[in-house]
């Protein structure tokens, strides 16, 4: 795909890094350290408690 598509491959890479630098200043320095933060930040999402959300009622049928 690199070699039919190569300007997709340059804008993912470019995007990569963007995001990365956002949310570590850095690049990553491989795939473990990625999914480490990704994981860790994913952890800290869904442990805080969710203020002002109502949960949706469901209608049971009869």
């Amino acid at each position: 795909m690199d070699k039919e598509f190569p300007f997709v491959r340059e804008a993912h890479d470019r995007n990569d890094e963007i995001i990365e630098r956002i949310y570590i200043g850095r690049r990553f320095k491989n795939d473990t350290e990625r999914l480490e933060k990704l994981f860790d930040l994913y952890t800290k999402m869904t442990s805080q408690p969710t203020l002002g959300k109502k949960s949706a009622k469901r209608k049971t049928k009869s």
